[in-house]
Parts: C-alpha cells; sequence; structure tokens
C-alpha cells in the first residue's frame, strides 16, 4: 500500500524535473539567440542560413577586462587615486594609453606633460575618445572613456600649461600604456541591450 501512495509524489517530482529541464533548454537556447545573428545563403540547418557571432574578431570575447578593487573604484565609483602614486605620472616614453576596462585608446605619449599636479596630465586625447560632462560636484566637468563609459578623471581649461590651455587629469589606474611598436589589445564589445 505505501508504494501506491508513493507512484504519484514521484510522477510529481519527475514532472517537476521534467519541466526544469525544458526551462533551462529554452533559456540556453534564448541567450544563444540574443548573441547571435543570421547570414542568409550561408547554408546553416535549414539550407538557408548560418549562425554566426556579432562581434568581429577584433573584439575581446568578453565585455571588459577584469578590475582590481582599486581599479573599479576608481573606473566603476568614479574615485580618484592619490596623488603622485600613479604609475604612469612620470611616464615620458613613447606609446599609447588605453582604458584599462575595456583597451580603447584614448591618448598618446606626444600629448602628455609634465603638470606636477601628482596625475598623468595630457592637452589633448585621441579624437572621439574621451567624452565630457559636468561633474556631479557642480564645478569640474569629468572625462570618461567614450567607448565604455569608464571614469578617467576631470578636465580642466585655462591653465596655461601648453599652447591648447587643456589639463586632462587622468588617473593612472583608469589606463594601461602600451610602449610604441608594441602590438595594443582588442577593444572590449559592449553588451547589447536587454529588450
Amino acid at each position: 500500500m505505501r508504494t501506491a501512495q508513493a507512484v504519484p509524489s514521484q510522477t510529481l517530482f519527475q514532472a517537476i524535473g521534467w519541466i526544469a529541464c525544458l526551462a533551462v533548454a529554452t533559456f540556453t537556447v534564448s541567450c544563444t539567440r540574443e548573441n547571435h545573428h543570421e547570414t542568409p545563403g550561408a547554408g546553416g540547418l535549414d539550407g538557408n542560413t548560418i549562425t554566426t557571432p556579432q562581434t568581429p574578431a577584433t573584439l575581446m570575447t568578453n565585455p571588459y577586462n577584469e578590475l582590481t578593487p582599486e581599479e573599479a573604484y576608481v573606473i566603476e565609483d568614479k574615485g580618484t587615486e592619490a596623488r603622485n602614486v600613479g604609475e604612469y605620472t612620470d611616464t615620458k616614453d613613447p606609446g599609447t594609453y588605453l582604458c584599462r576596462r575595456c583597451n580603447a585608446k584614448l591618448y598618446v605619449s606626444k600629448q602628455k606633460f609634465a603638470s606636477n599636479c601628482g596625475w598623468p596630465s595630457f592637452d589633448d586625447a585621441i579624437a572621439d575618445a574621451v567624452r565630457q560632462e559636468p561633474d556631479a560636484d557642480g564645478r569640474r566637468t569629468e572625462i570618461l572613456c567614450a567607448h565604455c563609459d569608464g571614469h578617467l578623471g576631470h578636465v580642466f581649461l585655462g591653465e596655461g600649461y601648453t599652447e591648447k590651455n587643456t589639463r586632462h587629469c587622468v588617473n593612472s589606474l583608469s589606463m594601461r600604456f602600451y610602449p610604441e611598436g608594441e602590438q595594443l589589445p582588442p577593444v572590449g564589445w559592449l553588451p547589447e541591450p536587454k529588450r
């Protein structure tokens, strides 16, 4: 008699198990479809399409580089590293400065100058690489990576340091330096907006 009572509960657990498996399979297919698109005439399963990744080979496979807690504090939480401790404050070698989070090009060394402010200073950025917006404090102008919106620092005008009269005051933790001639890493891609 006990087996007769156990059979309905076993059947219930089996049904729940099948439903869970179906839900996981549906979710997996849905996620896979969001990250791919169909190319007509490429001979896929139906003979008419093939599924290909949306991101070109020149982009990273993960959206962004992994950050240390200190880097995340500066780049994501809009913090500021301590004065005179940044690894690039006094760097004078020729090369390119990339966003530490997404690898987008930000500055080249010929734009860098010694301002003695305690942070790396640049009088210009690579075209369309850095965007500006009013800072939350209402007094300064924040500079951000135009590709991933990572916090870089602040820009100051009218100080007279260079002919351009502009100083991008950038946290070293927001950048990575690549010496001239060294191959640059791929740029990170932005996740697709949720639908």
